[in-house]
């Protein structure tokens, strides 16, 4: 599981969902979830927690276009690859992100410790957490 700590920037409640930005660093995470009680505790300014499976970590070319705002360049950290998967760890704002992707897209991707990718994950994919 990915964990990253943050900072709530912007909190929009629109029908049934919370729209938030978070900042991780200097970076700005977008996150779309259902409101609940359990999410209350959510205001500007408040520490949270981002949750997100490595299975919902996508990656691509530096020069690739997504659809998603939560996109990301860094450096691969370290990578394991398996018969069928590969796990590759990125270096992002002091922490790790891990994705879980296939061993045929890890090799036309030509991975590689050092080389620099985008990464992404979708707003609606992210769990909050209270972060204090």
């Amino acid at each position: 599981m990915n964990i990253l700590h943050g900072k709530v920037a912007t909190v929009q409640s629109v029908d049934d969902f919370l729209s938030l930005s978070v900042l991780v660093g200097d970076k700005l995470f977008f996150v779309v979830a259902l409101q609940s009680p359990a999410l209350s505790y959510v205001a500007v300014g408040c520490k949270i927690n981002l949750l997100f499976k490595e299975t919902e970590v996508m990656l691509a070319t530096t020069t690739s276009k997504v659809s998603t705002q939560n996109a990301f360049v860094s450096k691969i950290k370290e990578v394991e690859v398996g018969e069928l998967f590969a796990n590759v760890v990125f270096d992002f704002e002091a922490e790790e992100i891990s994705a879980f992707i296939t061993k045929t897209s890890f090799e036309e991707l030509s991975c590689s410790v050092g080389a620099t990718f985008l990464w992404f994950i979708k707003a609606n994919e992210i769990t909050i957490q209270n972060g204090n």
